[in-house]
């Protein structure tokens, strides 16, 4: 796949980095495989190059390291994968190429492995065209919700979104303020957006079902109301970094 990048965006990322990166080679060996690092002063890099991956470093936020990416696919098509992902679907790269070759396709998600119902575009395992991306995509001061700009530019091709079911393994953790986060940067990504306060909702609706845990499922109007907190009020919560939400 000489016509694939696949980018990878760190911070203090050994926990799953080796596994993240032993299967993104075992299912796209031939792509071009770079990693940008947000400065980690763990072992992130040494195992980035030990996979025989290009590292770039960053030191803004989440938001400047996708459009870094942006700026420097130089292939066809390009990935996104999280850093605490382990793709298990050996032809998932072959399909969602072969998806984006067809008409008024724009993006390719891979669902986690026993989930049913799609929602959004999370950048989990996220495949584009390089073409539909030139240019200044995402601000540099998004360090959540990044994909809002990602959609804006699918909806203004007018391009829709395949999903792939069982590609991935997810190994994100609960953590303690992410709701108060994700409203605060949901209003600096998206600034005062009815629409998005019920996407949102619908967002958190859908992940607690496609847990198939009765406990995540009635978190919801607690998860959804930290979540208004952050959104009313974002200036302290956006101040948190992402390694102490």
């Amino acid at each position: 796949m000489a016509d694939l990048s696949i980018f990878v965006c760190t911070y203090n990322s050994s926990r799953t980095l080796e596994t993240c990166l032993t299967a993104v080679r075992g299912t796209a060996p031939d792509a071009r495989l770079v990693v940008v690092d947000h400065q980690s002063t763990d072992d992130t890099v040494e195992i980035a190059r030990r996979h025989g991956a290009s590292v770039l470093s960053e030191g803004v936020g989440l938001g400047h390291a996708r459009q870094m990416a942006f700026e420097e696919a130089d292939t066809k098509f390009m990935a996104f994968v999280d850093s605490d992902v382990e793709i298990v679907d050996s032809g998932f790269f072959t399909r969602a190429l072969a998806e984006l070759d067809t008409v008024g396709k724009g993006a390719v998600v891979g669902m986690a492995v026993g989930h049913r119902l799609a929602y959004g575009l999370p950048a989990s395992l996220l495949v584009l065209r390089s073409a539909d991306f030139r240019g200044r995509v995402i601000p540099d001061q998004v360090d959540a919700r990044e994909t809002y700009f990602i959609q804006g530019r699918l909806d203004a091709l007018g391009l829709k979104t395949v999903y792939l079911a069982n590609a991935i393994i997810h190994q994100s953790q609960f953590r303690q303020y992410k709701p108060e986060w994700e409203g605060a940067n949901t209003r600096v990504a998206c600034g005062i957006e009815v629409g998005q306060l019920a996407f949102a909702l619908k967002v958190i609706l859908l992940m607690s079902l496609n847990s198939r845990s009765v406990r995540n499922v009635a978190y919801v109007p607690i998860f959804y109301l930290k979540f208004l907190r952050g959104f009313a009020n974002p200036y302290p919560w956006t101040k948190l970094k992402r390694a102490e939400v």
